[in-house]
């Protein structure tokens, strides 16, 4: 696979759900980079993230509208979206959207860096309000 299609299968892979695919297109030095500007790498923990994050959102998906590739990158750009749902049971207002842009970078068919840019204070106040109602009513 060139780059631009491994970083599609990637994205199919996040957007299966598919966490042993996703591990098994990460490369060795493989890093990841969110929009806080934290770096991670490491396979277990990226199976572990990814779980959690198909866990807390059962229906989250990647809505790539564009994508730029050239023989230093991908840049996909679209949306995040998804249902924060910890207890498993999917509510409208627990539904968020968010532009977002991911540069992408694979060698031999593996990614190298993945990295997301968006507005996830959208997603954090959400569950942080979810959170604190949760509390209250107990």
């Amino acid at each position: 696979m060139d780059m631009k299609q491994t970083v599609l299968a990637f994205i199919d892979r996040i957007n299966d759900h598919d966490v042993e695919g996703i591990v098994d297109l990460l490369d060795e030095d493989y890093h990841f980079v969110n929009s806080a500007g934290d770096r991670f790498a490491g396979h277990e923990f990226m199976r572990e993230t990814w779980q959690s994050q198909f866990n807390l959102h059962p229906d989250f998906r990647i809505r790539a509208q564009r994508v730029i590739a050239d023989e230093d990158g991908v840049a996909v750009f679209g949306w995040s979206e998804g249902t924060y749902a910890p207890d498993g049971v999917m509510r409208d207002e627990n539904r968020w959207e968010v532009p977002a842009a991911f540069p992408g970078i694979a060698h031999e068919g593996k990614m190298t860096h993945w990295e997301v840019y968006s507005d996830a204070s959208i997603v954090f106040d959400l569950m942080k309000s979810r959170n604190a109602a949760e509390a209250a009513a107990k």
